[in-house]
């Protein structure tokens, strides 16, 4: 092969190659504003990386609470995006357990799923690859296993993800967040919804 074909095969190989992976380009995050979760730190990145890192922070109030992160890319083939959360317990019952429900419009893989705080908690089970619901593709995380995640203020859970994901240009993931009461508090919630429902029935009746 002279040296002309050689420079034209590695142009071609070098276009192909970077071709084959997509940056991402722009991201925005915050929470949805119901007030169920508070995002104390929403933001915006924007440059071009194939991998990019993302901490959030803030307190989840009640539940469902969601954070939606909006992503933007230059092609469609595997970007990865890295997200770490500091979910601070400011319900009014301490947490046993947490859910995480990740949708988004095209398909999507997690790696690296893990918990660093509390550090007797774990990964109870995760979908590394989302299933498809009929409108979106979700993958849900359950975290427990330790000691409940008191609701004093300042008691957090730490924990995070790689998401990878192909598709258009344009993407919002949203993060849904589920913290389980104790049973003793259930038991509660129940017997009080179960007095306000007896409470309503008799004014109605009145």
């Amino acid at each position: 092969m002279n040296r002309r074909g050689i420079l034209l095969f590695t142009l071609v190989f070098l276009v192909c190659l970077s071709s084959s992976y997509a940056n991402i380009t722009n991201l925005v995050y915050a929470d949805d504003g119901d007030g169920a979760f508070v995002c104390s730190n929403p933001g915006s990145w924007s440059g071009s990386t194939n991998e990019l890192s993302v901490g959030v922070t803030g307190k989840q109030c009640w539940a469902p609470g969601h954070l939606l992160l909006n992503i933007y890319t230059d092609g469609a083939d595997d970007p990865t995006l890295k997200i770490d959360n500091s979910i601070e317990n400011d319900t009014s019952f301490a947490w046993t357990e947490f859910t995480v429900n990740l949708t988004m419009a095209v398909q999507f893989t997690l790696t690296n799923v893990d918990v660093s705080v509390p550090g007797s908690w774990s990964v109870v089970s995760f979908d590394q690859t989302a299933n498809y619901t009929g409108s979106n593709y979700l993958a849900t995380v359950v975290y427990n296993t330790g000691p409940a995640i008191p609701n004093d203020g300042t008691s957090t859970i730490d924990f995070g993800y790689w998401v990878k994901f192909s598709g258009s240009p344009s993407y919002v993931l949203t993060q849904e967040m589920i913290p389980v009461p104790e049973p003793s508090t259930l038991v509660l919630l129940a017997f009080g919804g179960l007095f306000l429902a007896r409470f309503a029935s008799r004014r109605s009746r009145k």
